[in-house]
């Protein structure tokens, strides 16, 4: 992929049928459809490919065992289906993963059991595995660092697990593959209108020039998450839907915490939310909270608090239980959560489905959701537009693309040895890969930040070097990228 031809698409003054605003999992998926529908597309993302929450999951397909708890029985047979979708058309960056449930009381194993069961059920044809009882032994087996005083057994049922922000990267590549254009550090100024008031594109500009430019598209679509609002706000605020922001925080330990390839899933923490231990690369993600917050901001902060929180749940569950000086790094993202406007309602009550409404002036924004069901989101969007009369009826292939593989074969040497990257690959990712910052580089098309926060400190001059020498930047860049990365590790 190559900056300087992409934005040469865009300032062709070419009429597109789609353009998206934001390069997250949501948008990516508006574009990825429309793609598959043999749309013209541009997509303009203002910072990087999944900065945001986007690159701050849980790293979970799923269908969302705790969302029966409230009901949402259809979102959870949506997103078991489109579990399917990333195991298959990105088997590369996603797998089948294991979870074990444990239980102290034998009423609470049948309990958990008949909730699983019914969660293989509503899977149908898309069903990865059975759900299971297991014994206090095999369950100890499976996970050896786990508490044995009082454990009764477990529940061990199927599900899925992905690279969330290597997703986000290799649909770039896919969407620029068919044609699509989107590029990174581009953002929305301003929309344009026809004569009779109905958007017909915007005002581009290129963060890293400061010029502005048009784009004309037929149709306009706002997937910017917990941002939807203030992009909303450019034109008017006509919905009864407002975007509720709550924080989801993660921990990360080492391996030797787990001791096993097997997920544990914590039914009811302290506060009443599932909490998840899920082996990840070469480490252990730990979370997540839920905490309504009303500070917008691209690099949400785990507090003091949800880290006790996190530590202090995990502890009553394992044998060996971590403390603060075992964290390796910790991680936060805003869920765009979609709601009624209304007061009194807590983050954990709300749908985690998506909605898709239209503005007086036409913009279409998808609001809420989650990573699993990107593709339908962005298949749901379309749909509202075709249906609006913006461009013709034309079917939806998306379940049918597969997303490039853009990881190389690891060859040479690694660049630390607390983080599984080789030079090679940092190199391959500079190159091609619309890297303009050591933050890319470091926590998006690699997750070294992610995974050993001090690793990642370690190597950061070295790779600020090596981006240097690609991209032709002075000692004056390199200086202040030292620094831009210093600020951001503060949020890991």
């Amino acid at each position: 992929m190559n900056r300087k031809k992409l934005l040469a698409d865009l300032k062709s003054g070419k009429e597109y049928d789609v353009l998206v605003i934001g390069g997250g999992a949501t948008g990516l998926g508006v574009a990825l459809d429309a793609l598959s529908r043999g749309f013209k597309v541009a997509l303009l993302e203002k910072v990087d490919f999944g900065k945001g929450t986007s690159s701050k999951a849980t790293k979970l397909l799923h269908g969302g065992v705790r969302y029966l708890q409230n009901g949402d029985v259809g979102l959870v047979i949506e997103a078991l289906r489109e579990r399917e979708y990333v195991l298959t058309q990105a088997s590369h960056l996603s797998h089948i993963q294991k979870f074990v449930i444990p239980h102290y009381s034998h009423w609470q194993g049948w309990y958990y059991w008949a909730g699983l069961k019914t969660y293989d059920l509503l899977s149908g044809s898309h069903s990865l595995g059975i759900t299971r009882k297991i014994s206090k032994e095999e369950t100890l087996e499976l996970l050896p660092n786990l508490k044995k005083k009082g454990l009764k057994g477990g529940i061990e049922y199927t599900d899925g697990q992905f690279d969330d922000t290597r997703l986000c990267i290799d649909l770039v590549s896919t969407i620029n593959k068919l044609g699509g254009t989107v590029l990174n550090y581009c953002s929305l100024d301003s929309f344009t209108y026809d004569e009779s008031g109905k958007i017909n594109g915007g005002v581009a500009k290129d963060e890293m020039t400061g010029g502005t430019f048009e784009i004309k598209s037929k149709s306009v679509v706002n997937a910017t998450g917990v941002f939807a609002e203030q992009t909303m706000a450019l034109e008017s605020v006509d919905t009864d839907i407002k975007i509720v922001p709550a924080r989801g925080s993660h921990i990360v330990l080492d391996r030797s915490f787990l001791q096993s390839e097997e997920a544990i899933m914590i039914p009811k923490t302290t506060d009443g939310r599932v909490l998840f231990l899920v082996p990840w690369h070469n480490v252990v993600i730990v979370g997540t909270t839920d905490v309504v917050s009303p500070k917008l901001t691209m690099e949400p902060k785990a507090t003091e608090k949800e880290i006790n929180f996190i530590l202090k749940n995990a502890a009553q569950y394992l044998e060996r239980k971590p403390t603060k000086k075992d964290i390796l790094s910790t991680f936060a993202g805003l869920r765009p959560l979609a709601a009624p406007k209304r007061e009194g309602l807590k983050s954990k009550e709300i749908s985690r489905s998506h909605k898709v409404v239209v503005s007086k002036a036409g913009l279409v924004s998808v609001l809420g959701g989650k990573w699993t069901t990107f593709r339908k989101m962005g298949e749901d969007a379309i749909d509202k537009i075709i249906n609006k009369g913006k461009l013709p009826d034309k079917e939806s292939k998306s379940e049918e693309t597969k997303i490039h593989n853009g990881t190389p074969k690891q060859t040479g040497e690694y660049i630390h040895t607390k983080l599984p990257y080789t030079w090679n690959e940092l190199e391959k990712y500079a190159k091609e890969e619309l890297v303009e910052t050591a933050e890319d580089l470091l926590c998006r098309r690699t997750r070294c930040i992610l995974l050993h926060k001090q690793a990642t400190l370690d190597v950061l001059d070295q790779a600020i070097q090596l981006i240097a020498r690609i991209k032709g930047y002075d000692e004056v860049w390199e200086e202040k990228q030292r620094w831009n990365f210093a600020e951001t590790a503060k949020s890991y």
